[in-house]
């Protein structure tokens, strides 16, 4: 059965699952690149190269570790998967606690250059 819901989703990095995710935020945007002439009456723009990261949510302490380097899936709740091109390295790591509310975090990753 789909859901529409986040739960459920998960994030494999290295070919191994990420434990305890509670939230990804994949975007596959760019950077605007300014087309217009002189002539035109509007500033006209296309879209540049992609600029790919994920953020991801966790309960707890993660398993990620900075500067490591895989392959990265995500296979969402809702019965769909993005497959991430190329080789993905993961970035600062954040993990926080505060009285009484369990101790959560976050990580970022973004595309690399594969080991030799």
């Amino acid at each position: 059965m789909t859901t529409r819901m986040f739960n459920g989703s998960v994030l494999t990095f290295a070919s191994a699952a990420v434990a305890r995710v509670v939230g990804l935020s994949y975007k596959a945007g760019g950077a605007w690149v300014d087309v217009s002439e002189p002539a035109d009456l509007n500033k006209l723009f296309e879209l540049g190269q992609a600029d790919l990261s994920l953020n991801v949510k966790f309960k707890g302490h993660c398993a990620l570790v900075p500067g490591a380097k895989g392959a990265m899936s995500i296979a969402w709740a809702d019965g769909t998967s993005t497959t991430a091109p190329g080789t993905w390295q993961v970035g600062p790591i954040e993990d926080t606690g505060d009285f009484d509310a369990p101790i959560s975090g976050t990580a970022e990753l973004k595309p690399t250059v594969a080991d030799a």
